[in-house]
């Protein structure tokens, strides 16, 4: 992308040197001073943005694919081999469940701190498994680790989300799918290289990265950013006529809040049902995938983890019935900012959007890890030649993210719903193609598919944002924001545990129908990947049947993901469009260009001189109370 547009540049520059009168030489010649002042200022607000944005990005990106690579290694350090996987899962749960909390700190507290409180949340936990003395002290480590990384993940697309330009929103989008691209890509090998010498290096690399991180952010952004944002409540005037709202929002007089205010404006409620809740559903998920569905640990996490659930969006419905309430005072208790509003969830276009991330996130972990399984269980590849083979899938995320950028700038487009709807279905084609490359126990067609199904996820993976950001007003730009993340990581889990179930369900009934007794076949369909690599030792005919009954539940796994996908397709088909702000933008300056003003009698020219008024004056109060504007 970065070569495509400096190749641009070079020929309108090169165009303009060979003619002089041509149309590119005059529209810069056309173009004012005030023009070029504008567009040096959104050039270089992109530039600090980058900067101050990338470490965060990448270190959130890195700190995943570096430790994924040593968990045996810095298991092995304690001699707790078996709690490998926490050293991962930690991390993912608390890195989910946190992101709509951070995405209200950020609205009460204002983007720049809630960052910065985020770095802070990673510095500590990075540091604390840096000196860990036992496995329960790195796992907490990871834990804290985890929480910070919800509030990077969270607050840099909030950032990004603020700027009200389509065009802007759609350029960061893109840079952000190259840090995670180049994170993925590099991770596994600098992990590598920094377990040989001692797996303290993969957490201490972090500490130094954070602090220069939290440097650069409070020196570029922390007046570029929007500060702490008005209480919902503040911002609703129920039942009064326009004029009143006016009246209302150019009122200074009211005190600014106090941290004591901004403690209480913070939904702790909801927020405890629904980190508890989600962390006992992702747990109980977890060990589901591992074979256990009948244990009761699994069958009460996954009850209670429902409940709290249920429980939290019921606060929540009790939160909005609060604000709404006219005549009689809300209790203490009720005076908190909802979490999640239940408004954001009566929108079609939120709900359609989330649904696609879902599947989204159940489409790339599943690739990556049961493509895996495929390669070193069916085929006989080593883990590095299985990772090789894997990085198919890293260019066609590439070349759907550009396919959708350029859909997003085409003038006769310019809405994301379009790239969206046809990456659903590439993705859906893709998943069909992949199960029948399987059956036919093809390499290679099982790496163009997954090629294939890359690009259906590059081309949703910006715009799902971006479309759901712009259906709904800028008060609500964190949250939509943080639920577009939370139901692409739940889509992880939900797909890994889903696609795990059916393969050992389905190597264990091939097993069991070709001779093996139940306990054999039930044994060898949930024992780890480590361990399987060992049936190489077995005589050839039952390996053969062993790899066989892996091809076919492999191949199941991925059709299982066909129906989901199908409805998400379905969903999105039915997206509104979204306001497109540049070219509102654009036209209003042209009928201020050309003087076009209606003339009206004397009373609407007083009216509308009134309104005028008022309206700037509300506009004052406003950038007054946000401490800055947005990049």
């Amino acid at each position: 992308m970065l070569i495509t547009w400096l190749y641009k540049k070079y020929k309108t520059r090169r165009a303009r040197k060979l003619n002089p009168d041509g149309p590119e030489a005059r529209a810069a010649a056309a173009e004012t001073p005030e023009a070029k002042a504008e567009r040096k200022r959104v050039l270089w607000n992109r530039i600090i943005l980058g900067i101050a944005l990338a470490i965060p990005v990448f270190l959130e990106t890195l700190d995943y694919t570096v430790v994924a690579t040593s968990q045996p290694h810095i298991a092995s350090s304690f001699n707790r081999l078996d709690l490998q996987s926490y050293i991962g899962t930690v991390y993912l749960l608390t890195s989910t469940v946190f992101l709509p909390l951070f995405a209200s700190l950020a609205d009460i507290y204002g983007r720049h701190w809630a960052l910065q409180c985020s770095l802070l949340f990673f510095l500590g936990g990075s540091a604390l498994s840096t000196g860990a003395r036992n496995m329960p002290m790195m796992l907490a480590g990871r834990g804290i680790a985890g929480v910070g990384a919800a509030g990077m993940l969270t607050v840099v697309r909030v950032v990004i989300a603020d700027s009200t330009s389509l065009d802007d929103n759609n350029w960061q989008a893109s840079i952000l799918v190259i840090l995670y691209s180049v994170g993925f890509s590099v991770g596994p090998t600098i992990g590598g290289a920094l377990t040989t010498v001692t797996f303290r290096w993969v957490f201490a690399i972090n500490l130094p990265c954070a602090v220069v991180s939290m440097i650069l952010i409070f020196a570029l952004l922390r007046k570029r950013t929007k500060g702490p944002q008005a209480p919902r409540r503040a911002k609703q005037s129920f039942g009064a006529t326009e004029e009143a709202k006016t009246e209302a929002a150019v009122d200074t007089t009211s005190p600014s809040p106090t941290h004591i205010d901004k403690l209480l404006q913070v939904d702790w409620v909801g927020a405890t049902c629904f980190i508890t809740g989600g962390i006992l559903l992702l747990l109980g998920l977890n060990w589901g995938s591992e074979g256990s569905w009948n244990r009761p640990h699994t069958i009460v996490s996954l009850v209670i983890g429902g409940l709290l659930i249920l429980s939290c969006l019921f606060w929540e419905w009790l939160l909005e019935r609060a604000q709404l309430a006219t005549s009689v005072s809300p209790s203490r208790a009720l005076e908190a900012d909802p979490m999640i509003p239940f408004a954001v969830l009566k929108s079609y276009d939120v709900c359609a959007t989330q649904l696609a991330a879902f599947t989204s996130g159940m489409v790339m972990l599943v690739i990556f890890y049961f493509i895996a399984i495929f390669m070193v269980i069916v085929n006989g590849l080593t883990a590095v030649e299985a990772g090789v083979q894997l990085v198919y899938f890293a260019p066609g995320m590439g070349i759907g993210t550009i396919i959708a950028i350029t859909m997003i700038k085409l003038k006769k487009i310019r809405q994301p719903k379009y790239p969206i709807s046809l990456g659903n279905l590439f993705i859906v084609v893709s998943l069909g193609l992949i199960s029948w490359a399987i059956k036919g126990h093809s390499q290679t067609k099982v790496n163009i598919f997954m090629a294939l199904a890359g690009v259906g996820v590059g081309m949703t993976f910006g715009p799902l944002a971006i479309h759901a950001r712009f259906s709904q007003p800028s008060e609500r730009v964190a949250i939509v924001v943080a639920l577009n993340l939370f139901f692409r990581s739940l889509g992880g889990t939900v797909g890994l545990a889903q696609c795990a179930t059916i393969m050992n369900s389905k190597v264990q009934s091939q097993l069991t129908s070709l001779g093996a007794s139940s306990s054999s076949a039930a044994h060898l369909s949930a024992t780890s990947l480590a361990s399987l690599q060992q049936i190489d030792t077995l005589p050839p005919e039952i390996r053969t049947v062993i790899k066989e009954a892996f091809r076919n539940g492999v191949r199941w796994s991925f059709i299982s993901l066909i129906p989901w996908c199908a409805l998400s397709f379905f969903a999105c088909l039915f997206l509104s469009n979204i306001p497109d702000t540049d070219r509102t933008t654009e036209k209003e300056k042209e009928r201020g260009g050309n003087g076009g003003v209606e003339k009206k009698d004397g009373a609407e020219s007083a009216g509308s001189s009134t309104v005028a008024t008022k309206k700037v004056a509300t506009e004052k109060v406003t950038n007054e109370e946000q401490q800055g504007s947005p990049v």
